[in-house]
């Protein structure tokens, strides 16, 4: 009875813990917009041309193992570019090859933040869950209920719209590849289902400070000492959040222990 609940509150802890450094990590991404200004980009979901050179030149120049913007810069801005289109745009104006090829860099490319654009008259998109599990559990019944075939009921529909969210809104590995790349195929069958995210209108303006960015690169000598004296708070003060989640996590993870040793004695 003490180990099981060292073990469960040391678990309860240690999920608390890495939800509070990944919320610390979540708004160290910069929007797609900022994104877009800063690196002289347009986000146009009209413009395929200008998708499937980025894709290209990734494809060419070993993006996928080294796209940091420090080693790699050009690797990093053309991954802006693939992936602000593919997660705003319209699946059914995508080119297959943004589709499937899109996912072979977002584990070595860094990504910006973007939703999918606003469909009009569409229903709110549910508000779901990014952890592990629901989303690929989602897929499952997916392919059990054969909504490959036809989609067109409510149980597929909420079923999609739950895989969707995981998709579009958590880490990449939140959801298998499995699960990744079967909601590609079924975005036809199951596209007949719209929903819009909350605050997608503004999707494409710029609403940051963008002379907080945290880029190393030079932007030139514009700025005052007041707005660098401010920034250089900024990041200590997300490097404190960053150190203070590590530091919680490792508690708990001695919480943990000293329950086992309890038990044991």
């Amino acid at each position: 009875m003490k180990l099981s609940t060292a073990l469960y509150l040391s678990v309860a802890l240690i999920n608390a813990c890495n939800g509070n450094a990944k919320r610390s990590l979540e708004a160290d991404v910069h929007s797609c917009a900022c994104e877009a200004l800063e690196f002289a980009f347009e986000i146009n979901c009209e413009d395929t041309a200008t998708m499937l050179e980025s894709m290209a030149f990734l494809k060419s120049n070993n993006c996928a193992a080294i796209c940091s913007e420090d080693e790699a810069p050009e690797c990093f801005r053309q991954y802006l570019i693939v992936q602000s289109h593919h997660d705003h745009c319209p699946e059914e104006g995508l080119p297959e090859e943004i589709e499937d090829g899109f996912h072979d860099f977002d584990t070595a490319c860094t990504a910006c933040a973007i939703d999918r654009k606003a469909t009009d008259g569409a229903e709110d998109c549910p508000v779901g869950t990014c952890d592990k599990g629901p989303g690929d559990d989602a897929y499952t019944a997916l392919i059990l209920n054969d909504c490959g075939k036809d989609c067109s009921s409510d149980e597929c529909k909420d079923l999609y719209f739950t895989l969707r969210y995981q998709h579009d809104k958590c880490d990449h590995d939140t959801i298998s590849a499995a699960s990744e790349d079967g909601m590609h195929d079924l975005e036809v069958p199951c596209g007949i289902h719209k929903c819009n995210y909350d605050g997608v209108d503004n999707q494409l303006v710029c609403v940051d400070d963008h002379d907080d960015h945290d880029h190393d690169h030079d932007h030139g000598d514009d700025h005052d000492e007041e707005t660098d004296e401010e920034t250089a708070i900024a990041r200590e003060m997300g490097d404190g959040a960053s150190d203070a989640a590590t530091a919680s996590l490792t508690g708990a993870v001695s919480f943990f222990f000293a329950g086992v040793i309890y038990f044991i004695a």
